[in-house]
């Protein structure tokens, strides 16, 4: 049984706010090594209007999805619908790319890989094929796990749960941290009911999703008079989305170039050379395969534009090759601008809590990234010859402009509390703690510096089983 609202401890090792993917990551994992885990859900066992309800905002610049339908808010997190598409960041997506200097990490690829396998395993994820460089085009092929999705509320369900080193509580929504000296002292938890409930730890770390942590951040500052983070100017700053949309179509004369012969799906992206010449941000390409019937109607267009080529595509046919179409979509990395931020409104939630404002705008580079990406795909299907690429009206604009419906984007939600170096320029230091606070972590994409073109949640689960061993170093030292 989960513990009663009314009946949690008061004092723990480690006092998690949060669970989803990074909470339930940290929380199973610490709880096994014997500590005293107190994990802190502010939803339901399973959906509930009443949660999901707080996660509505406002949305200012472009279109974006209705802020309560991008997350999951109950037990489990988003990932009670996730679909279990993972790969984790690319080793160049934690240095600084030529355009844009913000995407630097303070931490290397190489800091997180050691936690890479156990991440998967929590996750039950398949093995991650090696990327392969295809020749002369700039571009490489990337793989995927493609599921089957984990549920981590089914798979941990018995230890979070039955645990004795463990207590999960329901429905207790972080509403303040109090801090003195540098140090949170307690936490304070509302349920639905209006009633409260104070909390001590030695440790406490928010772990609410890469809009939350924001949002109670603010709110927990706000409340403080600034002495959480006396240096919020990055507060809720360089927020990320990996956008997402249906970019053009493709012909493949030979399919088995890009692997489309054997694959119905093929995942492209632009390598580290071509990103810094063409100074652009990462990329990802997913070409479709399309049926017998459509690739012939795409054949029969392209022949009505290039008649040169359709007496080659009728003899190609004749011979018996065969050809594929596909459908070219795409998930792009976006620049991380200090204008993209989580405000706080001035409307308030059930609780009592101000509501989200998310202002998110694409910029030039956002754009000019997925454009220069896909004529990468088209000069190499052009200059070798094996196809020919047919790019979305929209892209083809000056300057783009982008769809205001459909995908939009890929509902990853990143930055806002932004790892660094310094106070002055995030919110978390290398280790994930609050800069001003000696106790207080954040764990989740929000700690992102940079988004590169991956789903966030293989990195994500590394970055918490990285500060588990963080955590536990001090807590066996008694620190």
């Amino acid at each position: 049984m989960y513990s009663a609202f009314e009946t949690i401890s008061d004092a723990v090792d480690v006092c998690i706010i949060g669970g989803g993917a990074a909470g339930i990551a940290m929380a199973v994992t610490l709880a096994k090594r014997g500590h005293h885990i107190l994990l802190c859900e502010g939803g339901d066992a399973s959906y509930s209007e009443r949660s999901q309800e707080n996660y509505r905002g406002d949305i200012v610049g472009d279109a974006y999805h209705p802020l309560e339908t991008t997350r999951l808010r109950h037990l489990g997190g988003s990932t009670n619908h996730w679909g279990g598409i993972c790969r984790p960041l690319d080793d160049y997506d934690f240095t600084a790319k030529q355009a844009a200097s913000e995407t630097g990490w303070p931490i290397s690829h190489a800091v997180l890989s050691p936690y890479l396998n156990a991440a998967m395993r929590l996750l039950s994820l398949e093995p991650v094929p090696p990327d392969q460089r295809i020749e002369g085009a700039g571009l490489k092929r990337t793989h995927f796990s493609l599921g089957p999705p984990t549920r981590l509320k089914e798979k941990y369900a018995a230890t979070l749960s039955e645990s004795t080193s463990l207590e999960c509580c329901l429905t207790a929504n972080l509403v303040g941290l109090e801090t003195q000296d540098g140090k949170v002292t307690t936490a304070t938890f509302k349920n639905y009911q209006g009633d409260s409930r104070q909390v001590r730890a030695r440790y406490f770390v928010v772990a609410c999703g890469g809009i939350e942590n924001s949002r109670l951040l603010l709110w927990c500052n706000q409340q403080t008079q600034g002495q959480l983070i006396p240096q919020a100017d990055t507060l809720g700053r360089y927020w990320m989305e990996h956008p997402h949309a249906t970019v053009g179509k493709a012909l493949l004369f030979e399919p088995a170039a890009l692997g489309l012969d054997k694959d119905h799906t093929v995942f492209l992206s632009p390598t580290a050379p071509s990103i810094s010449s063409r100074k652009i941000l990462n990329c990802g390409l997913r070409l479709h395969r399309m049926n017998t019937e459509v690739t012939q109607q795409l054949i029969d267009e392209l022949a009505g534009q290039a008649p040169t080529l359709a007496g080659r595509m009728r003899t190609w046919q004749a011979q018996g090759r065969v050809m594929h179409g596909a459908m070219l979509r795409a998930a792009w990395e976006q620049e991380p601008r200090h204008e993209n931020r989580i405000e706080l409104s001035d409307e308030l939630d059930e609780l009592g809590v101000p509501r989200s404002r998310l202002v998110w705008r694409q910029s030039d580079l956002d754009r000019r990234t997925i454009r220069e990406s896909l004529q990468l795909l088209g000069e190499y299907l052009r200059d070798h010859d094996v196809g020919r690429l047919q790019m979305a009206e929209w892209l083809a604009e000056t300057p783009v402009q982008l769809p205001t419906e459909g995908e939009l984007a890929g509902r990853h939600h990143m930055g806002g509390t932004r790892m660094s170096l310094e106070a002055e320029e995030g919110i978390v230091n290398p280790d994930c703690r609050l800069f001003a606070q000696e106790n207080v972590y954040v764990a989740g994409s929000s700690v992102f510096a940079s988004a590169g073109h991956a789903n966030p949640t293989l990195t994500l689960v590394q970055l918490a089983l990285r500060l588990c061993d963080h955590l536990e170093s001090k807590l066996t030292k008694g620190v």
